[in-house]
C-alpha cells in the first residue's frame, strides 16, 4: 500500500519536478554565464522610446562614451536639452543630436564617462532625459516658438563596453508639399538640423557603421534602378534598407522624367551622428549627389554653432555629382554630424564618405 502510495505521489507530481529542475538549471548556467553572452539593452520608463544602447571603452585613456538611440513616440514635438546617466556611483553628463524631435523622429544621445570599463564585465545603469515639451503644436517647432513644458525621462540599460568603435546613424526621411520646391541653403545653414513641420516623415531608421580602415561610409540610391552602380568605391543600396519607403518610382508627381516645376515631390533625408577624436585628427569628406548634399558639424557642448563643409556648394538641383575631397581638421572631443540631402524629384542618390577617422 505504502510502495502505491510513493508510485501515485511521483505519478502526479513528476511534471512538477521537471518543471523546478528545468527552472534550476536556467538560473545556476545565467548565474555563470559570461557578461559578453548578454545582449546589450534598454528600456523607457517615460518619454521616447530607448531602441539601442552601445558602449565605446578605452582603457588607455580611461575613458568610455556611451551612445543611445531614442524615438519620439508621443504625439508633440519635443527638444532634448540634456541627458545624463548614473553607473553605481557615477554620474556623466550628455546630449543628443538632433534635440529638436517632430513625432515618430530618431535622436542619437552621447554620454562621456571619465572611466573604462573592462570589455569582460556589462554595465548596468540609469539614464535621464531632461527635455521641452512643445504643447503648442508642430508648426511651431522649427520656428522655436513653441510654448514648452519643462519635463524629464527616465530609463535603464545594460551594455557589454566594446574596444571596437561603432557609429550610429539615426536617419528621418521625409517628402515635401507638392508646393515646396527644394529648400533654400541658407535655411538649413543658419538653422540645422531641424525638421521642416510641413513635410512629412516616411521613414525613420537607425542604421550602424563600423569604422574600418580609419573610414566611415554609405551610399543609398531611392531609385530601384540605380542600384548596384559604384560611386567612391561603393556600391549604392536601396536607401536605407530593401523595404524602404523612398525606394519607389512613384513617389514623384510628375512620373517619369525629373521636371522642375510644380507639382513638386520633393525627398529630404538627415543623417545624424557623433563622433568621438582621442587625438586631433584632419579628416577628408567626399559625396556624390543626385540632387543636394551638405555635412554640417559642430562640437561639443550644443550650444556650439554650426559649420558645413561644402559651404553650399553641393546645394543644387543636378545628376549624379561628386564633391571633394575637401578636409577639415578636429581637435580631441566630440562632434555632432549632419548630412542633409534633398532631392525635387523624390528620387536619387547620395553617398557619403569620410576618411581619416580615428580608428
Amino acid at each position: 500500500m505504502r510502495a502505491q502510495s510513493s508510485l501515485e505521489f511521483l505519478t502526479t507530481y513528476s511534471f512538477l519536478f521537471m518543471i523546478l529542475g528545468i527552472t534550476v538549471s536556467i538560473i545556476l548556467f545565467l548565474a555563470g554565464a559570461p557578461a559578453l553572452t548578454l545582449p546589450s539593452q534598454c528600456a523607457s520608463f517615460s518619454g521616447p522610446q530607448c531602441n539601442f544602447v552601445e558602449m565605446y571603452s578605452n582603457t588607455i585613456t580611461g575613458y568610455s562614451l556611451i551612445t543611445f538611440s531614442f524615438s519620439n513616440s508621443q504625439s508633440v514635438p519635443i527638444n532634448l536639452t540634456s541627458m545624463q546617466t548614473e553607473v553605481k556611483s557615477l554620474t556623466s553628463n550628455g546630449y543628443c543630436t538632433p534635440s529638436y524631435l517632430y513625432p515618430g523622429m530618431t535622436s542619437t544621445c552621447t554620454v562621456e564617462q571619465n572611466s573604462a570599463p573592462s570589455t569582460q564585465t556589462q554595465i548596468q545603469g540609469y539614464y535621464t532625459i531632461n527635455a521641452l515639451f512643445c504643447n503648442s503644436g508642430q508648426a511651431n517647432l522649427s520656428t522655436k516658438n513653441c510654448n514648452y513644458e519643462q519635463v524629464q525621462y527616465s530609463g535603464s540599460f545594460a551594455t557589454n563596453p566594446s574596444i571596437d568603435k561603432a557609429v550610429l546613424f539615426s536617419v528621418v526621411a521625409s517628402q515635401s508639399p507638392p508646393t515646396s520646391n527644394i529648400l533654400p541653403f541658407s535655411v538649413l545653414s543658419s538653422n540645422p538640423p531641424v525638421q521642416p513641420y510641413n513635410y512629412s516623415i516616411l521613414q525613420n531608421d537607425d542604421w550602424l557603421a563600423n569604422i574600418t580602415s580609419n573610414t566611415i561610409a554609405y551610399a543609398f540610391a531611392t531609385n530601384g534602378t540605380l542600384q548596384g552602380t559604384s560611386r567612391l568605391g561603393y556600391p549604392l543600396s536601396a536607401y536605407p534598407q530593401v523595404l524602404s519607403s523612398l525606394n519607389n518610382n512613384n513617389v514623384n508627381s510628375n512620373a517619369g522624367a525629373c521636371v522642375y516645376s510644380t507639382p513638386y515631390n520633393s525627398m529630404l533625408s538627415i543623417a545624424s551622428t557623433t563622433l568621438y577624436f582621442d587625438t586631433a585628427k584632419t579628416v577628408t569628406f567626399n559625396v556624390v549627389t543626385y540632387g543636394a548634399i551638405e555635412v554640417f558639424y559642430r562640437g561639443a557642448p550644443p550650444t556650439n554653432s554650426w559649420s558645413n563643409v561644402f559651404s553650399g556648394s553641393g546645394w543644387k538641383q543636378q545628376g549624379a555629382t561628386q564633391y571633394g575631397p575637401r578636409s577639415v581638421t578636429f581637435q580631441q572631443g566630440l562632434y555632432d554630424f549632419e548630412i542633409f540631402w534633398e532631392n525635387p524629384c523624390g528620387k536619387g542618390e547620395q553617398v557619403f564618405s569620410a576618411n581619416g577617422l580615428p580608428s
